[in-house]
Order: C-alpha cells, then sequence, then structure tokens
C-alpha cells in the first residue's frame, strides 16, 4: 500500500510540468507579419502579432495554443485546447473575432493538436487518428493510418497532411494523401544520445513545406530544423545555438523564420531567427530583450494566476496522499 501511495504521488508531481511544453506555431502572413503562438507568458499562453515594422502585439492572453495557421484571405486561424475546453477561432482583417468550432470533448475536436486547411478546413488529431470536420462540425476520419504517438499536423495547399509519429522512440514523418493512402516520408529523425530517450521531450513538433517544396520539421533532441529530400533522405538545415531548441518553422520568399526557446539553465525565449536565401542568420526577435515603453517581464516575473489551478490541485493531492498515508502506517506498523 505504502508502495503504490509513493508511486501515486511520483505520478501526480510529474503531470503538471507537461503543460510546459513549448509551442510550435509560426505563420508569416503576405506583408512579413509574422504571427505566433506562445503557452511561456500570460496564464495559460498567448498568442502575438510581430509586425513588419517590428512592434509586438498581444492578440490572445490566457489561451492555450500551439498552432497558428493563415487562411486564403490571410486572416489569422488559432486554437485553444487544454482541459475540457478547445477552441478555434479566426481573427479577420477588421479585428473582428469568430468562432469556427467549440467543444468540451478533445475527441470531437482537439485543439491541443489541430491546424487549419485552406483546402478542407479544420484538421485535428485524436484517439491515434487524423480528423477533419465537415460542414456541419461533424468528424470525419481522413485516413484509416494508426498514429502512435502524434503531437501535431501540418497542412500544405495541395491537401496532403502531415503527421510526425515518435512513438517507436525513433521519430518518423507520416504524409497522407488527400485519398487517404499513407506514406512513410523520413524516418529515424529523433537524434539519439548518451541520455536516456525522454519521450516528452526528444520530440518532432513543427512541420512546414518550404519555399523549395521540401518538407522541414523541428526535432528538439538534436536542436535542429531536418530538411527532407525527395528520395526520403535527410539534412540539418539549422541548429540552434546554446541551450536553445527549434520548435517551429515558416518559410516565405525564401526566407525561413524560426521559433525558439529555451528551457535548460533557466527558461527564456520565445525568439524568431530569419535566415535569409544566401543563409545569412539573423536574431529578429527576442522577447526578453524586446522594449516598447517598459520592457515585458522576463518569464521568471510573469503574473502566473492562470496556471494557480495547477499547483492547488498538486498541493491538495500530494497533502491527502501523505495523509492516506500515515493513517495506513498507523494501522500496520512498520515492525524492527
Amino acid at each position: 500500500m505504502k508502495n503504490t501511495l509513493l508511486l501515486l504521488i511520483l505520478i501526480l508531481l510529474g503531470t503538471y510540468p507537461l503543460a510546459a511544453h513549448p509551442s510550435w506555431g509560426i505563420v508569416v502572413d503576405k506583408d512579413r507579419n509574422i504571427y505566433f503562438a506562445d503557452i511561456m507568458h500570460n496564464g495559460r499562453g498567448s498568442v502575438w502579432k510581430l509586425t513588419k515594422d517590428g512592434e509586438l502585439q498581444l492578440l490572445f492572453k490566457d489561451f492555450h495554443a500551439h498552432n497558428v495557421s493563415l487562411d486564403k484571405k490571410y486572416n489569422l486561424i488559432t486554437a485553444h485546447g487544454e482541459m475540457d475546453t478547445h477552441l478555434m477561432v479566426r481573427v479577420n482583417s477588421d479585428k473582428s473575432i469568430d468562432t469556427l468550432f467549440h467543444t468540451n470533448d478533445y475527441k470531437n475536436f482537439n485543439g491541443g493538436n489541430c491546424t487549419y486547411s485552406i483546402k478542407d478546413g479544420i484538421i485535428f488529431s485524436a484517439e491515434h487518428y487524423l480528423w477533419k470536420l465537415n460542414n456541419e462540425g461533424v468528424k470525419e476520419k481522413i485516413s484509416e493510418h494508426y498514429l502512435e504517438w502524434n503531437q501535431t499536423v501540418y497542412s500544405d495547399e495541395q491537401g496532403n497532411y502531415y503527421a510526425p509519429d515518435i512513438g517507436d522512440g525513433k521519430g518518423k514523418l507520416i504524409r497522407i494523401d488527400h485519398n487517404g493512402k499513407a506514406q512513410v516520408l523520413a524516418e529515424n529523425l529523433i537524434t539519439k544520445s548518451d541520455k536516456p530517450y525522454d519521450k516528452h521531450a526528444d520530440v518532432l513538433m513543427g512541420v512546414t513545406k518550404g519555399c523549395d517544396g521540401k518538407i522541414y520539421i523541428a526535432e528538439l533532441a538534436g536542436q535542429r530544423i531536418i530538411k527532407i529530400n525527395d528520395d526520403q533522405s535527410t539534412e540539418t538545415f539549422y541548429t540552434s545555438s546554446g541551450d536553445w531548441i527549434p520548435t517551429g518553422i515558416d518559410f516565405f520568399s525564401g526566407d525561413a523564420y524560426i521559433l525558439e526557446y529555451k528551457e535548460k539553465n533557466g527558461h527564456a525565449g520565445p525568439r524568431i531567427i530569419k535566415i535569409d536565401e544566401d543563409g545569412n542568420k539573423t536574431e529578429l526577435f527576442h522577447f526578453d530583450n524586446y522594449q516598447k515603453g517598459e520592457s515585458l517581464p522576463p518569464v521568471e516575473n510573469q503574473d502566473n494566476n492562470g496556471n494557480w489551478w495547477g499547483y492547488l490541485l498538486i498541493g491538495t493531492g500530494i497533502i491527502i496522499l501523505i495523509i492516506l498515508l500515515i493513517i495506513q502506517t498507523k494501522k500496520h506498523p512498520i515492525s524492527t
């Protein structure tokens, strides 16, 4: 009994930090405005717009988004997905907001693992399969391909879907065409090291198609962006410096825009790295260094009121389990 209670305590302690998984959504519109998701600030998270003139605008706060997309009119589409609230919204050019879908059940729409397809509308992953919502808001299975462990989905303009699968511990990228036919596009994408494989940290995140027609994917264990060639071979397109990790990437007019976070030796970011067609690297934006009027506060000083429920749940659970452990010990004293 005591071993069971201790195990429950460890499990409980290990659940809440997973909510701090960084976002991977970044997209650039026709005017070079950059939209990106960020769950490290403003309660449960933020969605930001970095204008072409370098002004940072907060579009949503206390909004737990991982993905950002654009519709055919270049309107921003993003989704909140956490606990029992899953919501996809569109921000129109006049700044009005439309709710595209809302549910309390991730099985009907998973806001934490979704995208918006110009061709097919709302796409999401749930219960090991990819789904889309029809005009009546009813989900339809895109393919019979089973995804063992999938965390993000991407759709290109041709109606192909891309879903990383890390269930084998090696990492692969699946492409599903508009007929539902699945193909393994690349395998063995996760960098191996001397450390044990961490299925929560050694993951595959943001996916996009580059201006060259190749697919690019963020791989956290190797702190890199991988380029996948037509013959299924792979090469490292970019490697983050120091303790930074790349989580997302988008391209516009030949330039790459990479979203990065720092989680080791202190949290930092997000920051955006731009790589132009000639390979020149520029730090385009760094959240912690950004100043407009007063400096935006660093991560350590952010208001964490949006996360109070998580700490309360952990604390209450630990207290209850300790009390149960004490009662059980009194009933069955340890013999010496």
